[in-house]
């Protein structure tokens, strides 16, 4: 269930605590009134456990933007050179600005793929790749490229 059907659940269920609230107001029946009290007891409930729900889920979400922006790094093509896959270093290749870790992509052993090498800016050379946006898809991204 998505943050948004939740949402929307929980404006139908405060509906109903609404509408309980006015039938158990009108009624005069003692038994009856604790029966309505009762469900809306029990849907206020399920409303604060949805509301906590969203919360808890917006509040991870925040977190896990925030950790991957700020493992994100800013790189200069000459930055960016030091990391071509070579001598134990990690493989990175930048495509239309964004940084990608490529070092345990098994087609980029040893930092190349196809005669293309980790730690350049490869914009150009992988725009006439077939399935780019999915390929790119896979990799992690890493930063971006000054």
């Amino acid at each position: 269930m998505d943050l948004r059907t939740c949402e929307n659940l929980i404006n139908k269920m405060e509906c109903n605590i609404y509408n309980l609230q006015s039938i158990s107001y009108r009624s005069f029946n003692m038994c009856e009134k604790m029966f309505y009290n009762s469900l809306i007891q029990q849907e206020m409930y399920k409303v604060n456990v949805l509301k906590n729900f969203i919360y808890n889920m917006r509040t991870m979400e925040n977190t896990f933007e925030n950790l991957k922006n700020m493992r994100q790094q800013s790189f200069t093509l000459e930055e960016l050179s030091k990391y071509d896959g070579k001598d134990g270093n990690r493989a990175y290749v930048a495509i239309d600005g964004v940084v990608y870790d490529v070092t345990y992509n098994a087609a980029w052993a040893a930092g190349t793929h196809f005669g293309l090498k980790a730690g350049n800016d490869l914009s150009k050379e992988i725009s006439t790749c077939h399935n780019k946006e999915q390929i790119l898809k896979s990799l992690e991204q890493v930063g971006i490229l000054r």
